[in-house]
């Protein structure tokens, strides 16, 4: 006679997709963290928009629009995830620029990437496994 044994890991996959999702809010959070940190490399004093002065160590707020183009996680297919920023200037701030007209380039500063890099990214998601 024969014997066949079917696995259901339905189960499993929600609760690893819910734990996907947990862990790219804990970037998401870890990087708006980073963001407002005053840690920042910059060659020398400016003026921000809002007035205030930023030396040479500074946080990525001046207006705080990049902070808010945050968006919250969103699903790509199952156990994927996805973080962006909508503020024109993103990428300039994260991966760096070069502004010809102006004469200046503006450094990279990679809060998303340097946020990935400091969380323990499998513990995160063993934690998120175990609360979904």
């Amino acid at each position: 006679m024969a014997v066949k044994v079917t696995l259901n890991f339905q189960a499993l996959d929600r609760k690893a997709d819910r734990a996907a999702r947990g862990t790219t809010e804990a970037i998401g959070r870890q990087t708006q963290d980073l963001m407002q940190a005053r840690m920042w490399g910059w060659p020398g004093l400016t003026e921000r928009r809002n007035g205030a002065l930023a030396g040479t160590r500074r946080d990525l707020v001046d207006t705080g629009a990049l902070l808010r183009s945050q968006s919250d996680p969103q699903r790509a297919a199952a156990g994927h995830y996805r973080l962006s920023w909508n503020a024109e200037y993103a990428a300039a701030v994260f991966l760096g620029a070069v502004f010809r007209k102006r004469r200046y380039s503006m450094p990279a500063r990679n809060a998303p990437l340097m946020a990935v890099r400091r969380l323990n990214i499998p513990q995160v998601f063993a934690q998120e496994y175990r609360r979904a």
